[in-house]
């Protein structure tokens, strides 16, 4: 499976009277089911096209309202041949992630995180480089005040680029990515420190209180949402950490907490940025994974999936103009990203099928 993945629910209304149920009218395992699934997730705002899209084994994709000029915001929605269960093992294995062409190295964070935890995690000389010239208002790579005054630190006065100076640099910023972690799962959203590599400082605190807003709007999952904000520790969950290249950008140092969320039938899937060494500044993706089984009884999984990213680029005078070039590529990476998704849900589905046998 080496299908792109940078997954990072929902936001709809819609009344069940206004679908056009003869898009059910095919012979299919799952038409027969469908038609109630329709009205289960009626608040999804799918229309009959998109419901239609839905039974062929397509993704449906679309752009979403967003919460301030920076950011960018995408549902997608697909149908699975697995449980939630697979669902649940591709996050919690991290096969999600590892097996994304994108990913360049990827691990799981020990239940009380560890430094050891980040050894197999490789900076770059451009990273350690940013990191030894960091300034407020002038730097190549995300940090807080605090963490800037650290890495001058320990690069010394009037540094230079040697091997051991290189090796004090990744030291102490893996020392840090791993108080991020602890310090979160401590305090929530309170340990989230401002950026202030760029001229305005920003607090992805706010801009994630923002987008939990737009999020919690539906009155779905409020207690999950709640969580998210204040209390990382109190439900099933991991952080992970995971280098990342797409396309021509640099690559990407992130930090992710992954909160799994259960609500009767229905499980939801939040995974939230915690830190970005480079271009998002908040993160916040949800998929709401909704079970019924098809006509022949197999499991069938609803996945919706809304994903808001804050990122930098999308700033200043033209960010309007950026963002009207950036979104038909955001709704593609959505698609090809539900699509590996599914394909590593399935096999795992497979897999425990044919161990049963």
């Amino acid at each position: 499976m080496t299908k792109k993945l940078a997954l990072y629910p929902l936001i709809a209304l819609l009344l069940f009277s206004s679908f056009d149920k003869t898009v059910f009218s095919h012979a299919n395992d799952d038409a027969v089911n469908l038609a109630g699934l329709m009205a289960e997730a009626a608040y999804l705002k799918l229309n009959s096209t998109e419901w239609q899209a839905l039974q062929g084994k397509q993704i449906v994709a679309r752009s979403v309202g967003r919460t301030q000029e920076k950011e960018m915001a995408s549902f997608g929605a697909m149908i699975a041949e697995a449980s939630p269960s697979e669902f649940f093992t591709a996050f919690e294995t991290l096969s999600v992630f590892a097996n994304s062409e994108t990913t360049l190295a990827c691990g799981r964070f020990s239940d009380a995180p560890k430094l050891a935890d980040l050894e197999s995690l490789p900076l770059s000389d451009k990273d350690l480089y940013a990191l030894m010239h960091a300034k407020p208002n002038a730097a190549d790579i995300k940090l807080s005040a605090t963490d800037m005054t650290r890495l001058q630190k320990a690069a010394g006065p009037q540094p230079i680029f040697s091997p051991k100076v290189k090796a004090r640099l990744a030291a102490e910023y893996k020392q840090l990515l791993l108080e991020k972690v602890q310090t979160y799962l401590e305090n929530g959203d309170m340990a989230l420190e401002s950026y202030v590599d760029q001229e305005l400082a920003v607090s992805p605190q706010q801009a994630f209180a923002d987008m939990l807003k737009a999020q919690s709007a539906t009155g779905i999952a409020t207690q999950l949402y709640s969580r998210l904000a204040a209390h990382p520790r109190e439900t099933e969950s991991f952080v992970y950490w995971a280098l990342q290249k797409f396309g021509k950008l640099k690559p990407v140092i992130s930090l992710v907490h992954v909160m799994i969320h259960r609500e009767g039938q229905r499980a939801f899937i939040a995974s939230k940025q915690i830190y970005s060494s480079h271009y998002t500044e908040a993160g916040l993706g949800v998929a709401e994974l909704i079970p019924f089984a098809a006509s022949n009884g197999q499991p069938r999984t609803l996945v919706a999936y809304t994903i808001r990213l804050q990122v930098d680029l999308l700033g200043g005078s033209m960010g309007f103009m950026k963002k009207r070039m950036a979104q038909p590529h955001m709704l593609e990476n959505l698609k090809t990203s539900l699509t590996a998704l599914r394909l590593n849900a399935e096999t795992l589905r497979q897999a425990n099928t044919a161990q049963r046998q």
